[in-house]
């Protein structure tokens, strides 16, 4: 068996790694941007809630309502600190996934380069067989 038709299977299965590993970065890289989506949603509406305290705060309030602004507030302070940890979390998950998918690929180009070039050597070998069976041909016949 030749070379190539030995290594074949080897770069198939490398190959295959290497599409598992892209799905799986891709649902790393999927995941993230649900979680900063999610951050930025919350930091938006603290915003928003932010500025209806202000605006209420300026018109009057009860010391009942500005101590339930505060503890929701405080609330989604906390929400956004959580928020902030899973993003972190959900980064490194897909820069983890993202370096080894670096590595499957790197691999199955090596791979794909030896292949060639053991199919570049039994190709001019090949040739040369052949040219040698036409020269001893042509030879035979004169």
């Amino acid at each position: 068996m030749s070379p190539s038709k030995r290594l074949k299977p080897v770069q198939r299965f490398a190959h295959s790694k290497e599409q598992n590993a892209a799905r799986t970065m891709g649902k790393a890289r999927k995941n993230l941007e649900q979680e900063e989506a999610k951050l930025k949603q919350l930091k938006q509406y603290h915003q928003e809630y932010l500025e209806r305290f202000e605006l209420m705060a300026r018109e009057g309030m009860t010391s009942t309502q500005l101590q339930e602004y505060r503890t929701f507030l405080a609330k989604l302070d906390e929400a956004i600190n959580q928020q902030q940890q899973v993003v972190a979390a959900s980064m490194v998950n897909h820069n983890s996934q993202k370096t080894n998918w670096k590595q499957k690929h790197s691999r199955t180009q090596a791979l794909n380069k030896v292949l060639d070039r053991y199919r570049e050597e039994e190709q001019k070998s090949e040739d040369r067989r052949e040219q040698k069976e036409s020269d001893e041909h042509n030879q035979r016949n004169r």
